[in-house]
């Protein structure tokens, strides 16, 4: 009777792990999700921009997002463009509030440039003042990451 114990904790264990880390917890495992910890150096030796989702396991709206993100054909062709962090539940890479830039709202998403500076110009223009970092469909997401491509193509072209 113990070892059946043991082994249904294990199976009831390993698949959350391997949810969380291989598949983006939900958002996509076709996406090269990439840990904040490598992020910035890997940002800097491609010279890509990062784009950081905030996202919780719990959250209504974060799961709403996740089939049209992980769905979503033209979204993962730009995230190809980016180093793609993927931060869930208390994985938040900073704990002075920095990528709270308007709320500590989920989910959302934040842009930075390949030097690791948080840039704030770069948002849901579909949203008025308030949560202003918040995506509710996958093609508001498409539009700013074109933005942000767009605007580095202009300066290495300076």
């Amino acid at each position: 009777m113990y070892t059946l114990t043991v082994v249904v904790c294990l199976c009831w264990i390993v698949p959350y792990v391997v949810d969380s880390n291989l598949t983006g917890g939900g958002f996509g495992s076709q996406y090269s999700w990439v840990a904040w910890e490598e992020a910035k150096n890997m940002a800097k030796s491609t010279n890509k921009p990062i784009m950081v989702l905030f996202h919780k396991t719990w959250c209504g709206a974060c799961k709403n997002l996740k089939p049209k993100f992980a769905n979503t054909k033209k979204l993962l062709e730009l995230s190809e463009e980016f180093i793609m962090v993927n931060v869930e539940d208390d994985e938040e890479p900073s704990t002075d509030g920095q990528f709270m830039i308007d709320g500590g709202y989920i989910p959302r998403i934040v842009f930075l440039d390949s030097q690791g500076n948080i840039r704030p110009e770069y948002y849901n223009k579909l949203r008025g003042e308030k949560y202003k970092y918040f995506y509710p469909s996958a093609d508001q997401i498409v539009t700013t990451m074109i933005e942000v491509i767009s605007s580095i193509d202009q300066k290495r072209e300076l």
